[in-house]
Formats: C-alpha cells, structure tokens, sequence
C-alpha cells in the first residue's frame, strides 16, 4: 500500500497522467499521489469508439470531463485475483469508462512491452494531424480509434459509424494482403492504420501525449519517435508533417490542445468511510455477512447516469460484490460463449433449477439475489457450490453438444449459433445447462448430442414462445431426461401453439410449387390463402405462416455454409462484446443475384416485385467475408464465381444456381429469365432447410401430431396466383 492513504479527505485533483498510471505499464515515469482500483462490483468497459474519440475531444478543447468517485480500499470489494492493498489505496466507484479512455491517450501500443501484452492491443487512439474541413461536426480534434473488429478506422462523422466496403478493401490492399486467399486473417490493430476514409496523416495520440511531456521541442520529439518507427509504413508522413513549416497554424492549434490535456485535471471525490458500514436496514436485521449495500445503493445510483448498466449486468455487479470468489468462475465460463453478466444470470438460474417443482426459474433481479446472498442459506449454498465448482464442467458438456467440429461433430453448431441461442433464446440456452448438469446422473443413449442440437435449434428458431416450449421440456423431464421426454414436451408445446408445426424437406418442397400462370401477381401471401376455402384457410396459417418465417432466417444460412465459415473464420470470438454488432462480424450477407437488379429501378418491368419477394430471401443469400464483398454491387453470379468448385461449395451453391442467379436486368423483364431465378432461390431455400433437418435428424424428435390434419404439399388453386383482393 502506498503512504498517501490520509492525502484524500473529500477530493483531490488528479492530473490526466496520474489517472492513466493507475493502469499497469502505462505512465511507469509518474508517482501518483493516490491509486485506485476496479472493485469487484464495478462492470466491465462498455464504451463506444466514438465515446473514447469524443471524450478525447473535449480533454484537448478544456472542457471539464466531471468528477470521479472513489471509496478507501477495502477487502469486502476487492477482486479475489488481487493481493489485498496491492499497490492502490482506493477503489473506482464512479469513471471507470473514462479513465480507461483517459489511459488509452497515454497507453504507448507499439513500445516494447505491448508487444508481450497476452491479449495484445484491443484499441488504439490517433489523431489526424492534417484532416479535412469537417462537415456537419461537433469534433474541433479528429481523434480516431481502431480496435480489433476495426483495425482500418471509422466514418469521418460523430458518430463513428463503419466504414464501407470499398474503404475497407483499400485498407487491407495497403498491407498486400489477398482477401480471397483462405489464409486471410483480418489484421489486428497494431498491423493497421486508419484508413485515408477515416484519417489522413493518423498518429498515435499517445505519442503527442508522451512527447510533450518530454521536453520543449515538441515536434521535434514527435518526429524522432516516428524515425524510430521506421518500419511502421505511415510513420514517415508523421515525420514529413512534422517538418514541414506550411502549416504552422495547425500545428500550433495541435500543440495547445496537447498542453491543455497535460495540464488538465480531474476532480476525485471521497465517499465516506462508514459508507463500508452496515446501512440501517442491515443493521435491524442483524445480517451477519459483510456489508456492502450502503455501497451497493451508492454504485447503482450512480450508474443511473452515463453509461446505464443493463438488469443483468447490475445483478452481476451485486453477486460479485455478495460472492467476490465467483467472479473468476463465471468469467471463465463466459469465455467464447457469451458476455460475463449472461453467464452470471443463467448460472444462478441453473443452480435453482435444481429444486424447481414445474417451470424453469426466471431472471434474478437485484432484489432476489441480495435476498439470496443475504436470507436464505438453502439457496445461496447452492449458488455458490454450483458456479464454483459445477459451472465449468456443465458449460463443457453443452459445447461438447453442440459445438461444430469438422471431425467429431460435423453437424454441429458454429460458436456465433449457440452465442446467439445464449443471447436470444436465453430460456433455451439455460434448459442445455439444466440438461447438462443432470448429465452425470442420467443414462444418456449414445445420439444425445445431435438430439441436443435439434432441440437447441428447433426452440431458438421455431418456438413462438422460447419460454414456455423450454418449460415444457423442462416439465417433461423432471422424472427422467429421455428422448421419448423431450420428444413429449415438444409435442405439448406444439398443440399448445407455442412452437410451430414442422414440416419435411419434401413437404416444403411441394408446398413451395412454381406459379404456372400469372405469374407477375405471385406472392407470398397468396400460397398460404385462398379465396374458396375459408375454413382450411386457418389450419392453413397455423401450419405454414410461422414456419415460412425461416426463409429470413441467416443464421440457418450460415448453419448451411458452417464448414467454410468454420474454416475461414476459425479465430472469431462471438462472445466478445465489441465484436457482437453485426457490423463487427467478420463476415457480410451477400445477394448472389445483387440486389441492384430487382430494387428501385424505375423501368417498370413486370416482374420486379416478384424478384424482391424471392430476392430478400436467404435464398438469394450468402455469408462471405466483409473485406471481400464487392463494393461493385451489380457483379453476377458468373463473374464472382467463375465456375470454381470451392468458391461454389463454400457459398453452399451448384453449378445450375451459378448460372440462374446471373440472370442480370433480364430478371425483372422476361418470364423464361424470372422462372429460372424462382427455381435456384426455391431450390436453394429447400436445401438450406434440408441440410438443418437432415444433419440434425429432427424428425426424431417429432412425433405425428395427435390432431393436424390439414391438406399439405401442391395447392392447385394457389398455382393459379389470382389477384388477392
């Protein structure tokens, strides 16, 4: 512990350096008068990138930044991996998001010892030295970041929003990188600049930072630290500017900014010793626990400003202030699966699950897990027992289930397939751990894992209510954990309408016959209505209406592209929380037929509509690499692929679909051209469809229904597509 323990009676002013020296190897020259460090109830960063550019912005400008708030160190907040007073003498109530932003202006990424960083660098902020005239911009400084999922930058606009296509391409094109090669990984951080789209002469803040902070010369320190760069292909135009005396005037604005940052300060306010004391309310009811509500209530009230914690991750917060020993298992398990806080949530789900009588047990608010921490020993011993010692095993077994592997479990599920079930279908996920932590108990047949994976996938796809369909699962197998079971509460969760009817391969493929008349007035609708049957016309939408909801379902589609996406993407962690935006994937959904050809034209052709209708499918759809998906969005089929095996295989495609998706302007003007689009995109739905079904042997968990006997497969009368009134 350091010996300013007494410096900090109700606030002190800390300069920026100070604050980015709390974190390890960052400002190692710099003795702050005070130290702090994360307590086990504070979340993990949610910043934005734009949120650290912005922050950064006004640090350079003087704007004020607000008030941090700390609380004197103590072991009831303290994380079980720290040593007790290790080198700190506070702990950070109120700012961690700015002050790991505050960090990231002074944090060197390409000093020696970033480069032995296990995890390596996460984010790195610039600043363009020579940017454009902004339009429409708050921003007096263009600070810039990259960060894994973006190591080329942002939009040169507020926002930060992703850069397009074709920047993107250019940028990875500077490092001589082939996107189309099967080798390609996308660069990190340290490997790339901003783009030209984002900055035009990008240098590390950082080093602005650490050069005046030097001595007087300060571009003179900015372009020597370049030349020691010299390997770094941009830092030579950091050097040239630096030279340069044609632009004085920005320079100097530059350097004014730098010196208001440095001699910038922030204020940190103490909160009360005694806030570690019991509160009232504990004190009458004699708990004999520590005692950390006084700072439980002062942290979540905090948090109702800024950065707003969500219901899960604020009683993640609690439960690692009540059970600090837990963090670290639920962190572990959380590891490629999902966000920590989610993980929290369905572990201590799961522990209760043990001893429920009927339904799966909900989310735990705040108010339940202090009740459980705090009142009932039943509940909070097996909290504790299961997460600390049963989590990592069970969280083990689901993968096994589930998980794709190209020999073991080729049928399995890519990581982002069951990251979403935990993120989506989260009464889903937590009936897989609740089977799995019976797992050991049960006599299991040795084909569990692929009746895993249909169950898993049925509910998060198909169920109209995930809740009560894992329920009836759930209910089911309270005795034994069976097929015949599941296979029965699946049959109750259909007949309750909480899961829609499934259908075969075959019989999707009838039902989806090719319109032989009037062809140009076909739609969607009109295959599932007809004007002469009104009374098979509702057993007709409870048979087909939410089960054709799958042909706008992407992940089915990258399920049937799972072996190149396995492949080609084998690095990529879903459960990160940055790289969890669909515009963080590494991958974008391309239109084979570009949709260009069938969207907002103003030829009128006749057969325009129609082409949307099947055009905005899956069918029409695949999942390729963002770096190479062409920014000249009118290329065909033909042209994209060539004929190539691998390229075909990989976009889950014949040599037929090639050549009926490349059917270019003539799609939306003539009949005999349409009709061949019709046939790949249905041809293409069914196959996707059969290739989930098949792989996965639902059939074997879908008993015939007791009481559907509606009329399937070719409606003659629908083949007719009359004009819906």
């Amino acid at each position: 512990m350091s010996d300013n323990t007494d410096t900090l009676e109700g606030a002190v002013s800390l300069s920026l350096r100070e604050i980015a020296a709390w974190t390890p190897g960052v400002c190692k020259d710099v003795q702050p008068r005070v130290r702090a460090r994360i307590p086990a109830l504070q979340r993990g960063l949610v910043w934005k990138p734009e949120q650290n550019e912005l922050l950064w912005d006004s640090i350079l400008r003087g704007f004020p930044i607000g008030a941090l708030v700390v609380t004197t160190y103590s072991k009831q907040l303290k994380k079980v991996s720290e040593t007790f007073f290790e080198n700190a003498d506070y702990h950070l109530l109120d700012g961690q998001q700015r002050c790991n932003a505050i960090m990231l202006g002074f944090d060197d990424p390409f000093c020696e010892d970033a480069k032995n960083r296990p995890d390596g660098v996460g984010c790195i902020l610039w600043l363009d030295l020579d940017p454009p005239a902004a339009n429409n911009s708050t921003r007096c400084f263009w600070i810039r970041a990259t960060t894994t999922a973006h190591p080329w930058g942002y939009s040169r606009n507020d926002t930060a929003s992703p850069l397009n296509v074709g920047c993107i391409r250019n940028a990875v094109k500077r490092l001589g990188l082939n996107v189309q090669s099967p080798d390609y990984r996308r660069p990190k951080p340290t490997e790339l600049w901003p783009s030209s789209d984002s900055a035009r002469t990008p240098v590390p803040l950082s080093w602005l930072m650490l050069s005046a902070a030097e001595g007087e010369d300060f571009w003179g320190a900015v372009a020597q630290r370049a030349a020691q760069h010299g390997n770094l292909r941009w830092a030579a135009a950091i050097q040239a500017f630096c030279v340069r005396t044609d632009n004085l005037i920005i320079k100097a604005h530059i350097l004014a900014g730098v010196k208001r940052a440095l001699g910038a300060t922030v204020i940190a306010l103490k909160a009360p010793d005694d806030l570690l004391d019991a509160s009232e309310q504990e004190r009458v009811s004699g708990s004999n626990i520590d005692d950390v509500s006084n700072i439980e209530q002062l942290f979540q009230r905090l948090n109702q400003q800024g950065t707003k914690l969500d219901g899960e991750e604020l009683a993640f917060s609690m439960i690692k202030a009540y059970w600090r020993e837990l963090e670290e298992p639920v962190n572990k398990a959380s590891e490629s699966r999902m966000p920590s806080a989610r993980m929290a949530s369905l572990s201590v789900r799961t522990a209760l699950a043990k001893t429920a009588k009927q339904n799966l047990p909900g989310p735990q608010s705040v108010g339940a897990i202090r009740e459980i921490a705090r009142g009932n020993e039943a509940k909070k011993t097996s909290v504790e027992t299961f997460i600390a010692s049963d989590l990592s095993q069970t969280c083990a077994t689901v993968d096994r289930w589930l998980k794709y592997d190209k020999d073991s479990n080729p049928g399995g599920l890519l990581p982002v397939h069951v990251t979403s079930i935990g993120m989506g279908s989260r009464d889903v996920y937590l009936l897989m751990l609740h089977l799995a932590s019976r797992a050991d108990e049960t006599a299991v047949p040795s084909c569990w894992g692929k009746r895993m994976q249909a169950l898993a996938t049925l509910l998060h796809w198909f169920a109209r209510d995930k809740t009560k369909a894992a329920n009836r699962v759930f209910e089911a197998c309270r005795g034994d954990i069976s097929v015949a079971n599941i296979r029965a509460g699946l049959l109750n969760a259909t007949e309750k309408g909480e899961v829609y009817i499934l259908k075969t391969p075959a019989e999707l493929e009838s039902f989806l016959s090719r319109p032989e008349v009037n062809i140009a007035v076909w739609n969607w609708w009109r295959l599932i209505y007809k004007d002469t049957d009104a009374n098979g016309n509702e057993v007709q939408h409870g048979e087909w209406e939410g089960l054709l909801n799958f042909r706008g379902n992407r992940e089915l589609l990258l399920y049937a592209q799972r072996h190149y996406l396995a492949s080609r993407f084998s690095d990529y962690n879903p459960a990160r929380k940055d790289l969890w935006e669909a515009h963080n994937r590494p991958w974008d959904f391309d239109h084979i037929l570009p949709h260009k050809y069938f969207c907002n034209r103003k030829d009128w052709a006749p057969f325009m509509g129609l082409c949307q209708q099947w055009g905005y499918t899956i069918g029409n759809l695949r999942a390729w690499p963002f770096e190479d998906n062409r920014s000249d969005q009118m290329t065909l089929a033909k042209e994209k692929i060539k004929g190539n095996a691998e390229l075909l295989a990989a976009s889950f495609m014949t040599a037929d679909d090639e050549q009926h998706f490349s059917r270019g302007d003539d799609v939306r003007k003539k009949e005999p051209e349409v009709r061949l689009f019709i046939s790949a995109c249905r041809s293409r739905l069914v196959r996707i469809y059969r290739e989930w079904y098949d792989s996965m042997e639902i059939a074997e968990l879908l008993p015939a229904p007791k009481s559907f006997d509606a009329p399937t497969g070719n409606h003659a009368g629908i083949d007719k597509m009359e004009q819906p009134s």
